[in-house]
């Protein structure tokens, strides 16, 4: 019961901070539901997600992808981008868009990092339910249970320090506030070591992603000059927060991770 109570308070602390974020956002949202290329997209994605998962993963995968990318999308409001939107994407997941960048390194931190952080609360409120709910309706906390891993291993695989990984976003943006003239050596350095490492576990997720990402890379050293750079007080607050945040989702999914081998 403790446990439900904390997370049920990390949950409105998620809400305070996006709160901005939450109020108009229809808009956005109305737009991409209705352009039949958005729904023949999100078909196909859940589709895919269902084929490849089974019913029940492959639900609870989609459930964490829009979950993840309504924290991006919530995250831009916050920041002024009352344009933010978000679409389904087979296989990749899905992706938030807004018709301009973000105008500082910090507003980009944060809503790169929301997106997976959005979902820890819901993960930990999952978790905790899912206990006590255990012997009054086993199927129902065995399903939020599914839910919560999957939640962990989607954000804790989006976190990795590969570009263009949400993970390999934040991490380039803290190498350029610490270290300026590194950030594209170590982001070519990382994305090498990424196909490597997808080669070696045979994981198709990461090395498709690894793929989709080269274009962005090239064209990422001169749009990161075009934001404001951050103190590195705030640099060590986001390493800060990118790190924990990393840190308490690998530890709920490594079970998850150990399953599908990293895709």
């Amino acid at each position: 019961m403790v446990a439900l109570f904390v997370s049920l308070c990390l949950l409105s602390g998620t809400w305070a901070t996006l709160r901005g974020g939450f109020a108009g956002s229809g808009p956005g949202l109305r737009r991409t539901g209705l352009d039949p290329n958005a729904v023949g997209l999100a078909v196909v994605a859940v589709g895919a997600a269902v084929w490849f998962f089974g019913w029940v993963f492959g639900l609870a995968f989609i459930v964490a992808v829009l979950l993840h990318e309504y924290g991006h999308v919530a995250a831009f409001r916050v920041c002024g981008h009352a344009d933010a939107q978000f679409r389904l994407l087979p296989l990749v997941g899905g992706q938030a868009i807004s018709s301009r960048l973000p105008g500082s390194h910090v507003e980009e931190v944060f809503i790169t990092l929301m997106g997976p952080a959005i979902g820890l609360a819901p993960m930990f409120v999952l978790l905790s339910a899912s206990e006590l709910l255990w012997n009054a309706a086993p199927h129902l906390a065995y399903g939020m249970q599914i839910l919560a891993m999957v939640i962990a291993g989607l954000n804790a695989f989006n976190l990795m320090p590969f570009w263009p990984l949400d993970g390999g976003k934040i991490l380039r943006i803290l190498v350029f506030t610490f270290l300026p003239g590194a950030a594209q050596g170590v982001t070519l350095a990382l994305s090498a070591l990424a196909a490597a490492l997808a080669i070696l576990t045979q994981s198709y997720f990461l090395f498709i992603f690894v793929l989709l990402g080269l274009s962005g890379l090239l064209q990422s050293a001169q749009v990161i000059r075009l934001q404001r750079p951050m103190s590195w007080r705030r640099g060590l607050l986001a390493a800060g927060a990118y790190l924990t945040t990393t840190a308490t989702y690998a530890w709920v999914a490594l079970p998850l991770l150990s399953m599908f081998r990293l895709g």
